[in-house]
């Protein structure tokens, strides 16, 4: 196996030494459109999350959504491949939590029912594929159910589109007067929130939140950055980009199928093998003769977080006798690994809960040391971080999100993400607990 990955790794190396490019400015101004892509999506997420733009969701506003195709996804662009639709209506969709009706709806997902332009296809067995496309490009008329985090954009204007579009005709005219309409407006639609984000209103959506100012701050400041930059106006800019784009995608996927030869050798090692087995042994994840016990099945069902710290915890009953909203903090120590610097103590509660969580940590690194595994156990133990504790209790006690920004530093998308992984956590949680019967753990955590 590791011959042929070595293959594969010289043929991209090759093939990456290959590209010869203005390294220095090309990369800086490479390394600034990333920026600027990763801030302009996280203002994006505050924009378009449901607090602040589902009263805006009306039947007839021309919407912009991003056109994701799986074989250019990777490719490199300066704009984002976008194009517009008609949004006809929005629905919640149904969270993995069990008890969705508690989820308030600022915090649910969202769905949005657009007519726009649609490439149908059909595999080997008949199974359809839709695929979104720009408006001049051929296709068929379709209203398709599309994600919000997929909307860019969302125009002040509402176009008055016929109730009933059934038939093909019907969708096409409309669609006709959606182009015809943005025709209108080539220097961009009227009110339109992506070019709104630098208005002294701050969109059309009037977002208050000091974070979102800062974040637009921020985007102003490295758009000058672009205007003033001595490769911005070079010619075959955007070739160079792409040619610089496909080479470091290369160092990745270099760097990556060389992790899998580290990792398929340090496996192959019987020493390797026999210490982590011996760990298992110890921990009483599985027997001498290496049939998987009780903790072991539990282990199984998390991904998530490290599951032999969690699955310890659990079994030692410190999320036993807590409550659900301290126990949900104490998760998001799993999930958040960023160091904040001043970040905001948590309360007595919590640090007790924490400190537990550090001293089974630390014995699990131990037993690993003890057991001949490679592993530095202070950096495997500070790896968990108390530093969104506070704000998570808050979120588990049902406050109002901007409640929960004013007690953290941290920026609201980066919240948002670390709420999102902590809720697979606690889903693989549920699912470890129905494993053991602990039913009073699985009612806790829904």
């Amino acid at each position: 196996m590791n011959r042929v990955l070595k293959k594969q790794v010289k043929a991209l190396e090759e093939e990456r030494d290959s590209m010869i490019i203005e390294e220095d400015s090309l990369k800086n101004y490479y390394n600034l459109i990333q920026q600027y892509k990763c801030l302009k999506n996280d203002i994006r997420d505050i924009v378009f999350s449901p607090k602040y733009c589902l009263p805006y969701m009306k039947s007839g506003r021309p919407v912009c959504i991003r056109c994701i195709d799986d074989e250019t996804s990777s490719s490199f662009s300066i704009e984002d491949h976008v194009t517009w639709g008609v949004l006809m209506d929005f629905h919640r969709v149904k969270s993995i939590i069990e008890d969705d009706d508690n989820i308030r709806p600022e915090d649910a997902s969202y769905a949005l029912d657009i007519l726009t332009r649609c490439n149908v296809s059909k595999d080997g067995v008949g199974k359809k594929t839709i695929k979104i496309v720009p408006l001049k490009e051929p296709g068929e008329p379709l209203v398709v159910s599309v994600p919000l985090s997929q909307v860019t954009s969302l125009s002040s204007a509402r176009l008055t589109i016929p109730k009933d579009l059934l038939p093909v005709e019907a969708r096409e005219n409309a669609l006709k007067k959606l182009s015809e309409f943005i025709s209108r407006y080539p220097n961009g639609m009227p009110l339109d929130t992506d070019e709104n984000y630098l208005s002294n209103d701050f969109s059309i959506f009037q977002i208050q939140s000091n974070s979102y100012k800062k974040a637009v701050r921020r985007l102003e400041a490295l758009e000058s950055l672009f205007e003033k930059h001595e490769i911005a106006k070079s010619l075959l800019i955007e070739q160079k980009l792409k040619l610089l784009n496909r080479k470091e995608e290369l160092t990745s996927k270099i760097r990556s199928i060389k992790k899998t030869m580290r990792s398929s050798t340090a496996l192959a090692f019987k020493d390797e093998l026999k210490a982590r087995k011996w760990v298992l042994r110890r921990l009483g994840y599985i027997t001498s003769d290496d049939v998987v016990e009780l903790k072991g099945k539990v282990a199984c069902e998390i991904s998530s977080a490290d599951e032999l710290t969690l699955t310890e915890l659990m079994f030692s009953g410190v999320l036993k006798d807590v409550k659900a909203e301290e126990m949900v903090s104490l998760l998001s120590c799993f999930v958040w690994q960023e160091k904040l610097q001043d970040a905001a103590k948590p309360r007595e509660e919590l640090e007790l809960l924490f400190t537990q969580l550090q001293d089974t940590a630390q014995r699990i690194a131990k037993v690993q040391l003890e057991c001949k595994v490679q592993i530095d156990v202070e950096s495997f133990v500070s790896s968990f971080r108390p530093d969104i504790m506070e704000a998570v209790y808050a979120w588990a006690k049902g406050s109002k999100f901007y409640e929960i920004m004013e007690i953290t530093q941290v920026f609201e998308g980066s919240l948002i993400r670390a709420i999102r992984l902590l809720e697979k956590v606690l889903q693989q949680l549920i699912l470890a607990a129905k494993s053991i019967g602990k039913t009073e753990l699985k009612l806790k955590e829904t």
